[in-house]
């Protein structure tokens, strides 16, 4: 029969050595503390959010959204995420959190989606109501960039970076917001959960009841022009001088006439390095 002295005394010692060996360290014991203020400050503010419910309604999830990730942060932001707090509320939150109007959630019930900026809830109460029935059709797009990531190998890797456009329109209200993988999985669940979400058309095209908003109000639009238009630039530039080199007309023509002073610059240019 074991020594019931020794096991004891063999489990504290075990203890022992996993706690030393899962120490840790100064900067994780504040990001521990500082996760867990935010916890029970999210508990709180939930609780603040409920009494604006209807009759029935049912909170089914969170969308969190910030301007340290892959949101499109300037949309919901404004000029240079500029507020300033008037009550002692929100005044403690920007000393606890320092924030803003970075931290803003988009709550998913069984009626509609309500969006709010946190400091703007707790000093004002304002927020936006989406009701389902007010939606025609949502976008949810994916969008792929690549890029070469220099820190992991040399030479780098070609590495694909996907984000998600969602996009909707609510009677007068246009929302419009650019998702990592994890905020579009979040979506993505309760598109197909929710009964009143699944009535609506989901499409990777932009739907605006108005022709001016399917221009202006387009981030899918902005998106492929933004992407685009570096190489059209150099597109239009080689044919300038296509045009200049081989037909001497256009505004690069004097470039190749090696008696204008444009070109006599830039043959010294060439001959100085």
């Amino acid at each position: 029969m074991a020594n019931p002295f020794k096991a004891v005394i063999n489990q504290l010692n075990n203890e022992i050595d996993k706690n030393s060996k899962n120490e840790l360290n100064q900067q994780q014991k504040q990001n521990l503390f500082n996760q867990t203020k935010m916890y029970i400050f999210l508990q709180d503010f939930i609780e603040k959010v409920k009494p604006y419910l209807e009759e029935g309604e049912e909170i089914h999830a969170y969308l969190p959204m910030t301007n340290d990730g892959q949101n499109a942060s300037a949309v919901g932001l404004g000029l240079l995420g500029m507020y300033h707090p008037e009550s002692e509320e929100a005044k403690a939150y920007v000393k606890n959190f320092n924030d803003l109007r970075g931290n803003r959630i988009l709550i998913f019930t069984n009626q509609r989606m309500i969006f709010t900026t946190i400091i703007e809830f707790l000093d004002q109460k304002k927020f936006f109501s989406y009701p389902y029935t007010t939606i025609k059709a949502i976008t949810l797009k994916e969008n792929k960039m690549n890029y070469f990531d220099w820190d992991d190998s040399f030479p780098p890797k070609r590495v694909a970076l996907y984000t998600y456009t969602f996009d909707f329109e609510s009677e007068n209200h246009i929302f419009s917001e650019l998702l990592g993988q994890r905020d579009a999985d979040i979506l993505k669940r309760q598109l197909s959960e929710i009964p009143a979400l699944q009535d609506i058309l989901v499409t990777r095209n932009i739907y605006r009841k108005h022709r001016f908003d399917r221009v202006v109000n387009n981030p899918v639009l902005a998106y492929k022009i933004m992407y685009s238009l570096p190489l059209a630039v150099a597109v239009i530039f080689l044919i300038l001088l296509a045009l200049g080199g081989f037909f001497h007309i256009g505004p690069t023509k004097s470039l190749f006439d090696f008696t204008t002073e444009p070109a006599l610059q830039m043959i010294s240019m060439w001959l100085l390095y």
